[in-house]
């Protein structure tokens, strides 16, 4: 097992694109000695084994292999709901902890499987599915558990962000900048889950779950597209003093029991720690009762950027194995509410 006395953790990597080769190549890193990547996943392993260095790597396409290894982490880097979503339940039924980017999974399937985590005795991590490396999960989760959130406003797609604050600076349309970003490795080949709003708002849901104590199924957050949007609205911004950002909003009333959540673009004041958001970058503006207002900032797409969030992940597992995270106890709000059904675009933030 991963013991603290052995410092040593063999770690199995399921999924080998662009964050799950960043990781495999970081790993051998000498600061990390008792950090080993054992085994890697991917279906097409026999091409890309040659340019990830580690001749004892074990390279298979079997889930089974994995799971009846000696690893004692799996780093789910697949994406998608299935066979994700499979795979990390019997990963931890098997006994080992997991961690994962996965933000679809942990925000439909995170509370199921932190009980299925708990009751093994192990841990299920989750820092990159949200935020890339701002440190988002872990800030909600601990530093500001006692802070009492009442809300919490952000740019959480990197995507949208990279394409809108490209469109403001070069005055392109949203097809060239998209193609920017994509070349530049920050979209990907289908952008429309990132487009649409569809993978912000599961990362909003699971900061709803920290923050609040809240479960919202991600399909009842309002979620506005910025595909429409044209140079002609980051005029329309930039005459207002005022930038165009994807911004992700929730904020919960305890008394009433009552979510307001959406996803959209919006203005933005100019001088703001959003309108400063440019690329791939992610903000965050946590309002809490008892500490006032924090913010959190840093790149929120890329290979780098997420692998940094997966390794320290691993890292806080390596540094105490036997530290099993309580599931939270979280409960259904009375009333979900989102923008007028009207609005495309937030007219001030």
């Amino acid at each position: 097992m991963c013991a603290e006395s052995l410092r040593s953790c063999r770690v199995a990597l399921l999924g080998c694109g662009t964050v799950g080769s960043a990781v495999a190549r970081r790993l051998p890193a000498a600061a990390w000695p008792h950090i080993r990547l054992t085994h890697v996943l991917d279906r097409r392993h026999a091409a890309k084994r040659r340019a990830i260095a580690g001749a004892d790597v074990v390279w298979t396409d079997s889930i089974d292999a994995v799971l009846s290894s000696d690893a004692d982490i799996v780093v789910e880097l697949l994406g998608g709901l299935q066979p994700a979503a499979a795979w990390i339940r019997a990963a931890l039924a098997a006994g080992k902890s997991v961690v994962t980017a996965n933000k679809q999974v942990i925000a439909r399937d995170g509370p199921s499987l932190l009980r299925l985590a708990e009751c093994q005795g192990r841990q299920l991590r989750f820092e990159a599915a949200v935020g890339g490396a701002m440190p988002i999960v872990r800030a909600l989760g601990e530093g500001l558990s006692a802070a009492e959130v009442t809300r919490i406003t952000g740019i959480l797609n990197g995507t949208c962000n990279a394409v809108l604050s490209r469109m403001e600076a070069a005055g392109c349309t949203l097809g060239e900048a998209l193609a920017d970003a994509r070349a530049a490795g920050f979209a990907e080949a289908d952008p429309s889950a990132d487009l649409d709003g569809i993978d912000a708002r599961a990362k909003l849901a699971i900061l709803c779950a920290l923050a609040f104590g809240v479960r919202v199924d991600p399909d009842r957050i309002d979620a506005r597209s910025i595909g429409a949007i044209r140079p002609s609205d980051l005029d329309r911004a930039r005459r207002r003093g005022a930038a165009l950002r994807p911004i992700a909003h929730a904020s919960y009333d305890v008394d009433r029991s009552t979510l307001i959540a959406w996803v959209a673009p919006a203005f933005v004041p100019g001088g703001s720690l959003f309108a400063r958001a440019i690329g791939p970058a992610n903000a965050a503006l946590v309002g809490t009762r008892h500490a006032g207002e924090i913010g959190l900032f840093g790149p929120g797409a890329g290979g780098e950027a997420t692998a940094s969030a997966v390794i320290a992940d691993l890292l806080a597992i390596a540094r105490d194995p036997a530290a099993v995270v309580p599931a939270p106890s979280l409960h259904a709000p009375a009333v979900v509410t989102g923008l007028h059904p009207d609005t495309t675009i937030v007219e001030a933030l």
